[in-house]
């Protein structure tokens, strides 16, 4: 625990940009928790290049001295036996770590259990599909639909994601814990204006309503880790945030030792299974697989093993990092599952034929303003033109009604002329008759 002077001491360093000093007077722990991000990244980079791995074990833990080690390694085997068997590498000591962290021995019994897991989801979801036929169906028609209304307009890619993301806001309550949370089916939760869910209730909705307008984009949700800090520019969509997914420690109930050990099992559970979720859309055209995050409204790219949001392409901008493992078990289920995110996690490797300029300049948060803008007067254009139509029927079918109500009060007015006539006609004929008999 920092008492005040160290505190202020800190705060001083970091005023006079002087970091190193940081780590140097209080160590590894205080130096990660108080230096901004974008500088440790620039550090470890330097490090990094300067082969100085030693320096990156004592500064920054055996977890990322390890992760670069690995680093290391892979780009020694693209060099040298090609990229492939540097992919197969990369993998198998995501498998490995993974194993590790979930207390298996080996690789082999860790992917035994995966197999089993997946085999069990899979059995879960099929069960779901049956039981949530009706719903299933309902949302299916209602996101057929909306695809057609989409579809009748000539949009490009860029707005296609952005209309699809907007509205997913516009037509739901908001954020907040859903109610049914369906496993495989979570999208049903956002069926209507009454609904509200998180990320992954968001992705899997997006996913679906982007293969049915068009099937190309193989759009399917990821899990993924998000950083807790880091510069994140999103697009400008309105959200309706009813709840956040923070939690509020106990402390007062927790002894020191208690509240080490609880941070340990959660940082662990995070690392391993994530806390967020992402959508991923093929662009075969670039070579490229695209990450939309609905939830924080943006567009990214998951390239190398790696997610970079375009939202934040900044030093110090806020991190993504997918969790294959994950999302293959427990989410996907089936071998089918695993294998098709292995396949996403291979194709990641993939050289784009755009530059990351370009990808930024099609794809980034200027371009996403600009298709949100178009879009939008796109539609509301359409939504005035279906007003104007409507109401000129509606003055049609008044006038109409007008005249025939006009035609029936002449018609009334003729007849009631008539009948006075008649009336008067029987009446002297009457009275003639009376003179008559006198």
């Amino acid at each position: 625990m920092l008492d005040k002077v160290s505190k202020e001491r800190i705060k001083q360093l970091k005023r006079d940009k002087k970091y190193n000093e940081i780590y140097i007077e209080f160590g590894m722990e205080v130096y990660n928790k108080y230096v901004p991000t974008y500088v440790r990244q620039a550090d470890l980079r330097k490090l990094k290049q300067e082969g100085r791995y030693e320096d990156i074990y004592n500064k920054y833990g055996e977890t990322k001295y390890y992760a670069v080690l690995k680093d290391a390694m892979y780009k020694e085997i693209k060099e040298t036996k090609g990229t492939l068997k540097a992919i197969l590498y990369k993998t198998g000591q995501k498998i490995s770590s993974t194993a590790k962290r979930l207390g298996f021995t080996t690789a082999f019994s860790f992917l035994s259990l995966s197999s089993i897991l997946a085999l069990g989801t899979e059995s879960v979801i099929k069960e779901n599909a049956v039981k949530y036929e009706s719903e299933i169906e309902d949302y299916n028609t209602n996101i057929s639909n909306y695809a057609n209304k989409v579809n009748s307009k000539e949009l490009n890619d860029v707005q296609i994601f952005m209309k699809v993301m907007d509205d997913m806001w516009e037509n739901i309550k908001g954020y907040a814990t859903p109610q049914k949370d369906i496993f495989g089916f979570f999208e049903l939760d956002l069926a209507d204006e009454e609904g509200y869910g998180v990320c992954r209730n968001m992705a899997n909705d997006i996913a679906k309503k982007l293969n049915e307008i068009n099937p190309k984009y193989n759009a399917r949700s990821i899990t993924v880790k998000i950083g807790e800090n880091g510069y994140y520019e999103m697009a400008d969509i309105e959200r309706n945030v009813l709840e956040t997914n923070e939690t509020i420690a106990t402390e007062e109930k927790e002894n020191n030792e208690q509240k080490e050990q609880n941070d340990i099992v959660s940082n662990v559970v995070l690392e391993i299974f994530g806390n967020h979720a992402v959508t991923l859309v093929d662009m075969s055209e670039y070579n490229l697989t695209l990450v939309l995050d609905p939830t924080n409204p943006g567009i990214g790219i998951y390239k190398d093993g790696q997610i970079i949001m375009l939202n934040s392409a900044k030093e110090n901008g806020l991190e993504y990092e997918a969790k294959e493992y994950v999302n293959g078990v427990v989410y996907k289920g089936g071998i089918d599952g695993i294998i098709n995110t292995t396949q996403d996690y291979i194709n990641s490797y993939k050289k784009p034929t755009l530059t990351f300029e370009e990808i930024e300049e099609k794809f980034g948060v200027e371009a996403q303003n600009v298709a949100l803008k178009e879009v939008r007067e796109i539609f509301k254009a359409n939504e005035e033109d279906t007003i104007r139509i409507a109401e000129e029927k509606e003055n049609i079918n008044e006038e109409k009604s007008f005249r025939e109500s006009l035609r029936v009060d002449l018609d009334l007015q003729e007849y009631n002329n008539n009948s006075l006539e008649t009336n008067k006609d029987n009446q002297q004929q009457d009275k003639e008759e009376i003179e008559n008999e006198r």
